[in-house]
């Protein structure tokens, strides 16, 4: 397991255990009291005695249902049985899971196991903030750490240079994903200050995370306004001036001068700069 702390001292205490294959990444927090997401692996329970002992994990927090976040939980409740934060959008797509994860889950709510948390909640005992981001599914959470500005984003945000970001991150219609909702919630994270970004699958992104942010919803608007291709970069130059960051508002603007000199929308948008 990974820890971060050599980086900045604000992340004592945040341990990662790496993604493999089609198994996201999982994180421990809270001295073995947390754990964002669970992967899919086999011996998670061993990366989380590394920390702590298992006895103390009191929530796993869940940033969606898919099942290359949530398989591990079967090898936990064998010894353990933490309380399992998630949206009730997800709980409800946890019933798409294959046998027998939607007769665990089942099982959990019955015995008073499953919690739901709406944006703006706090997981007990933390200063973890809980922010309903939907896009990938309708029930995405990311989970973020003030005094670290550290951002959990599940599949809300993947760094770009993972391969195949943009596969696992997009809109899943069967869970009730949408690109709208996915563009609305990147354009919302704009605001926040994250230094780091702790995602499902790739490496965590230190000091950079807000970067990555950026470059996703630049993507997204590139994938969907292929043409004029500067359309992208004034709608990011948009955002960026209604999350207070001119400078680089305006040098997006340069970018979609550079590629429609003679672009009235780009001259109009320009004079926002005089």
């Amino acid at each position: 397991m990974r820890t971060f702390e050599k980086e900045d001292q604000r992340l004592e205490g945040i341990g990662w255990v790496p993604d493999s294959g089609p198994c996201s990444g999982a994180y421990v927090l809270n001295e073995g009291r947390l754990l964002i997401d669970t992967g899919n692996m086999v011996g998670l329970v061993d990366e989380i005695r590394e920390v702590a002992p298992l006895e103390k994990l009191e929530h796993i927090a869940l940033t969606h249902t898919h099942f290359d976040h949530v398989g591990g939980m079967a090898e936990i409740f064998q010894t353990v049985a933490p309380h399992v934060l998630m949206h009730p959008m997800a709980r409800e797509y946890a019933r798409l899971l294959r046998s027998p994860f939607p007769e665990f889950f089942q099982s959990l709510e019955e015995a008073g196991k499953v919690c739901y948390v709406q944006d703006g909640a706090k997981i007990p005992g933390t200063e973890v903030q809980v922010f309903h981001l939907p896009g990938h599914t309708a029930g995405d959470l990311c989970f973020y750490l003030p005094e670290a500005q550290a951002l959990f984003s599940g599949d809300t945000v993947l760094p770009h240079h993972v391969r195949f970001a943009a596969i696992l991150s997009k809109p899943d219609e069967i869970c009730g994903g949408r690109m709208k909702d996915k563009v609305e919630s990147l354009r919302r994270l704009l605001r926040v200050p994250v230094k780091h970004l702790f995602p499902g699958h790739g490496e965590p992104v230190l000091h950079k995370g807000a970067h990555q942010i950026k470059i996703a919803l630049l993507t997204l608007y590139q994938a969907l306004y292929e043409n004029p291709p500067e359309k992208a970069w004034l709608l990011m130059a948009e955002d960026l001036l209604a999350a207070n960051q001119p400078e680089e508002a305006h040098e997006c603007v340069k970018k979609a001068r550079t590629l429609a000199p003679n672009s009235e929308a780009v001259a109009l948008f320009g004079e926002k700069f005089r």
